[in-house]
């Protein structure tokens, strides 16, 4: 999403970027920000999945005194971390700047860009609710 993000903003002032040139710094940035955004990421998912874990058990003990059938408690397990997954990404880019004095990465600078890495998030999330 970051490099999308920054390759839209330079399309916006009228730079031509071709189609390999665009792979290309989607790859290299995929693997340039690995380490250190990916890191933050990772933690990021870790700590918000463990927060989830600990929500869903609290809500499966509650749905099963009103006998909710097992699909609806996979699908709700599975919208519990999409959700630990999009507030854990917002919480993770608001705490960038205090924490690691850098500016919030330039796919996230605006309101929309904030709103893709949350829905990144999200999905993760989702992702994880319903292979886990």
């Amino acid at each position: 999403m970051h490099s999308h993000f920054v390759l839209f903003e330079l399309m916006a002032l009228n730079i031509d970027i071709p189609t390999s040139k665009w792979l290309s710094m989607v790859i290299d940035d995929l693997f340039g920000l690995l380490p250190s955004y990916g890191g933050i990421i990772a933690v990021t998912l870790i700590i918000s999945f463990f927060i989830a874990s600990k929500l869903n058990s609290v809500v499966k003990k509650r749905t099963l005194t009103l006998t909710i059938s097992s699909k609806a408690g996979v699908y709700g397990a599975a919208a519990i971390f999409g959700a630990a997954g999009a507030v854990g990404f917002l919480i993770m880019l608001a705490a960038m700047q205090p924490i690691l004095d850098v500016t919030l990465i330039a796919g996230a600078r605006s309101h929309l860009g904030i709103a893709a890495q949350c829905i990144a998030g999200f999905v993760s999330g989702l992702v994880y609710g319903r292979l886990r």
